[in-house]
């Protein structure tokens, strides 16, 4: 019979079973501690950025209570850059260039009519 454990020199191993064993323990809280401090660093911006459906930050709600909706019969005035005060009147380099549907179908200029 051969000798085991600590009378030939070496050191008694542990079950293959209870090598792993305190790793399978250890390793998903591990992971949730990881995903805890991935979720403190990234919901912060998410939340700053509205990219949490159904909730808004404080820079929306203040933004939200400054929309006029009684604009809706007078057009739209695009602009490149949200400055935070909308363009109420129309550039004169714009004006007469609305592109119109005819009843007949096709499209026409306003000028043009």
């Amino acid at each position: 019979q051969a000798p085991s454990g600590l009378a030939s020199g070496r050191a008694p191993r542990a079950p293959a079973g209870d090598k792993f064993a305190a790793m399978d323990k250890v390793m998903p809280v591990v992971g949730g501690v990881v995903g805890l401090w991935a979720a403190s660093k990234i919901l912060p911006v998410m939340y700053r950025w509205e990219l949490i459906p159904g909730v808004g930050s404080e820079e929306y709600e203040k933004k939200a209570a400054r929309i006029r909706y009684d604009h809706y019969t007078e057009g739209i005035v695009y602009s490149p850059y949200d400055t935070g005060d909308p363009i109420r009147v129309m550039p004169p380099e714009c004006a007469g260039k609305m592109y119109l549907k005819q009843k007949g179908g096709g499209w026409k200029l306003q000028s043009e009519m």
